[in-house]
């Protein structure tokens, strides 16, 4: 684990995944970052790379070649590189291998860098192409943040607030959870999207066009707030597993590129929101999650 630490917030982060694990309140001990419990789901925080979501018949193609990659990408499942450099700032490095080179053909520097600041938590996605032909790859966060922070709470005081809307543009999916071209408009009152159980029983909602590129958790029943400022990212998705149990934590999910569609081809090109690096370019996604207590 790395650690990360001021006078208000101690972070943790994990080198397997270079995955947030803990973003503790020094002010109380609250735990912000969902626990891990694999009765729910097992994760905390992973990195979505080099892939978003599920593919259609688990395969993309390169110059109309195949390859089959791992749900999200292989970046969640592989140790990075980590180095510390400072008591509030650790960046994880992640490159090539004959196991990746397998699922995706493109030799890459990837870099993720936390920056503990106050009250605000930055993750920047540093992503070069090192290789000699043009990249084609996607990236993504898949934070989850525990509800239920005061006793006797249940994840129904709790909503997610999108500024400057009354309706998400969600989109649809099939009966096998991939993406189609329709989108369905979820009304919201004073901007807020209640959270239920019941509110996943289709996977997540994911969401484009939104007017302003934040996200708020937030109750009807104490002060706190946790907010995403995703700007650099065109898309994005609350989440949480629908079991049957009530599971007190939401994920707020900024992603780069859709899931891929069953009305698209398998060609990686041809993916919604796709970023393209030619050979040397490198490009920075920042999302900052901000904790008021």
């Amino acid at each position: 684990m790395q650690v990360l630490e001021n006078e208000r917030f101690r972070v943790e982060i994990n080198e397997f995944g270079a995955e947030l694990t803990r973003f503790t309140s020094k002010k109380d001990g609250t735990e912000y970052v969902w626990k891990g419990d694999p009765a729910a789901w097992k994760r905390h925080a992973p990195i979505l790379f080099p892939i978003v979501g599920r593919l259609k018949d688990k395969t993309y193609t390169v110059d109309g070649r195949p390859y089959e990659i791992t749900q999200h990408g292989f970046g969640r499942d592989l140790a990075w590189q980590a180095q510390k450099i400072s008591g509030t700032c650790a960046e994880f490095t992640l490159t090539p291998s004959e196991y990746t080179k397998k699922m995706y053909p493109w030799d890459f520097i990837c870099t993720v860098r936390y920056t503990l600041d106050g009250n605000a938590l930055k993750k920047e996605h540093i992503v070069k192409n090192t290789s000699d032909s043009v990249m084609y790859y996607e990236i993504g966060g898949h934070d989850a943040y525990t509800l239920c922070w005061e006793d006797g709470e249940k994840i129904t005081d709790y909503y997610v607030e999108f500024e400057g809307t009354d309706a998400l543009s969600r989109i649809a999916t099939d009966e096998n959870v991939m993406l189609t071209a329709d989108r369905v408009s979820v009304p919201l009152t004073d901007g807020r999207l209640p959270i239920s159980r019941e509110l996943f029983a289709n996977d997540a909602v994911m969401t484009e066009g939104l007017p302003f590129r934040t996200a708020t958790i937030a109750s009807t029943k104490n002060r706190r707030r946790v907010t995403m400022d995703f700007t650099d990212f065109d898309y994005f998705a609350v989440w949480s597993p629908y079991k049957d149990f009530e599971v007190p934590f939401v994920c707020l999910e900024p992603w780069s590129t859709l899931p891929d569609g069953n009305h698209l081809d398998h060609a990686i090109e041809h993916k919604q929101g796709i970023r393209k690096l030619h050979p040397n370019e490198s490009e920075i996604l920042t999302f900052t999650t901000i904790i008021d207590e």
